[in-house]
């Protein structure tokens, strides 16, 4: 078999993949303009988020993060931090100093944040040990309490989202992981004032526009822009969106039932 008709047969296999149902819910840019995207399964996409190989894995990954070389992930478990080969075999697994599972991953420079569903954020810088704040002991009568699900740094700032008791969104923010204040989730629709209703799925940070994106279901892409009554909405025809990855010069967004979009920035 050629090296043409191997690239060939791995595209169409991906396909396949797809077609079962078997979604790409995660990623991260790669250093070539392309993606690293999992989900079911390990695909290298091209800038133009066409698959240009796959691997399967043992296990679904619902997060991606890469901390330098460093690859990590995180399974549909959630119990442990999985360290990630190049090639996506798992070459070590931490278990973390947190109660909950974990339901996100996010690196911002050397530091690597996840949060989990029992309202933990934890963080660590390059080899020190872990940090972790529970959101819900510390906040406890002032904020709801919080199964988080998403987590993303940037531009001197974290932002975490997630569920409170009443199956509502709702978002945070801090400079230094200590102390967190709330983040609206309105936004302007044809002149009317609206609320981000959808269950979060992730969060972007965007370092060209400077804003973080939260994404979840009925296709929705919150733009969170550092003035607070700036946010914006954007939907966009798939049930689901899973996560929007920024990268140079282009994004990539996935989605449920195979959903891949590629847009200029």
């Amino acid at each position: 078999m050629t090296a043409r008709h191997r690239i060939l047969t791995l595209i169409l296999l991906a396909g396949a993949l797809v077609a079962r149902g078997q979604d790409l819910r995660t990623g991260i840019p790669t250093a070539d303009g392309g993606f690293l995207a999992a989900g079911e399964y390990l695909a290298w996409l091209d800038a133009e988020g066409e698959v240009v190989r796959t691997r399967p894995l043992q296990r679904p990954l619902v997060a991606l993060a890469a901390v330098g070389e460093r690859l990590y992930g995180v399974d549909e478990g959630g119990r442990e931090l999985l360290e990630l080969t190049a090639d996506g075999a798992v070459k070590g697994r931490e278990k973390l100093p947190v109660q909950g599972c974990l339901r996100a991953l996010y690196a911002d420079g050397n530091t690597l944040w996840t949060v989990t569903d029992s309202g933990e954020i934890a963080h660590r810088s390059g080899v020190s040990e872990w940090k972790v704040f529970d959101f819900n002991t510390q906040y406890a009568g002032f904020y709801p309490r919080m199964d988080f699900r998403a987590v993303a740094a940037g531009g001197g700032s974290v932002m975490v989202a997630g569920l409170g008791p009443d199956g509502r969104p709702a978002a945070y923010t801090s400079a230094r992981g200590t102390v967190w204040n709330e983040r609206l989730l309105d936004y302007s629709e044809q002149g009317q004032s609206s609320l981000f209703t959808a269950e979060p799925m992730s969060l972007n940070y965007d370092a060209r526009q400077d804003r973080f994106y939260l994404v979840g279901t009925g296709g929705s892409s919150l733009a969170l822009p550092g003035c607070s009554h700036c946010n914006s909405l954007t939907r966009y025809p798939v049930e689901t969106l899973f996560i929007r990855i920024a990268a140079d010069t282009k994004n990539l967004l996935l989605g449920s039932d195979g959903f891949r979009r590629v847009e200029e920035r």
